[in-house]
């Protein structure tokens, strides 16, 4: 009897040891999958180059829109948010916490890397602009603080995309012409998605460029004349207008893989 007691005695202890084991290596089996799961992510460059006439936008020269109007552009820049890379059977990866500043000025801005989940893809997705939650939650940090002349104070709420120059065809003051769109409500939406199609096979470092070409701005959807809208700052159809051009101006130039 003695002997059966101590037997049982000796078990109950080997299985606290084996729960106290659990307990001891749990954090790191969880750290483990953390990091395979992490591992499995890869880096992509994406690049989005402002350009006119297949060349990068000069600041110095005039350009010629649909309706044979000269400009000249002296600062663009815009958002992509919601960066996403999605497959024809329905996988998808995305960035967190997507929210980019493109600025022709600023050449840096212009390239950025994104981690993606490994996988083959068939178009890159996002959105110009800034979602509505976001346009709701007043001045942000990183590339959503006001510091970059992108918040409307007056409207609470985000300049999705900025355009300013100069025109001979311009009635107002020094022949400028100045278009900052936004608006998120409803029949103010100009928030724009863009799907870009092209394989992206995410196994190693690859880098993704995208054109965004200018000469959209007055001739894509509409026909828009700096005659008649040489000046657009609020939400509006007009603004709109100006949404459904910009949204064509994004084109997959060429992925690169390395």
């Amino acid at each position: 009897m003695m002997k059966i007691e101590n037997r049982m005695i000796n078990v109950s202890n080997a299985l606290k040891m084996v729960f106290l084991l659990l307990i001891a290596i749990g954090p790191f089996i969880s750290c483990s999958k953390e990091k395979s799961k992490e591992n499995n992510k890869f880096p992509i460059i994406l690049s989005v180059k402002p350009i006119a006439l297949g060349t990068t936008i000069d600041t110095s020269i005039f350009y010629k829109n649909g309706s044979n109007e000269l400009f000249k552009i002296s600062k663009f820049k815009f958002y992509i948010s919601q960066i996403e890379l999605v497959g024809n059977g329905g996988q998808y990866t995305k960035e967190e916490n997507s929210y980019h500043l493109i600025d022709l000025l600023d050449k840096a801005s212009q390239t950025f890397t994104i981690n993606m989940e490994a996988g083959s893809y068939d178009s890159i997705r996002f959105i110009i602009g800034v979602d509505s939650s976001h346009n709701v939650s007043g001045a942000q940090s990183g590339a959503l603080d006001p510091v970059y002349g992108m918040f409307w104070t007056w409207n609470t709420g985000y300049i999705f995309i900025k355009l300013e120059g100069h025109s001979p065809s311009s009635s107002a003051p020094n022949q400028n012409i100045t278009y900052h769109i936004g608006g998120f409500r409803t029949g103010q939406n100009a928030i724009r998605k863009v799907s870009l199609p092209g394989i992206i096979h995410v196994e190693s470092t690859a880098e993704i460029i995208v054109d965004a070409d200018i000469k959209y701005w007055f001739d894509g959807k509409e026909s828009l004349r700096i005659a008649n809208f040489p000046t657009i700052m609020t939400p509006g159809p007009v603004a709109l207008q100006f949404a459904d051009n910009y949204a064509k101006m994004l084109s997959l130039n060429k992925i690169i893989s390395r």
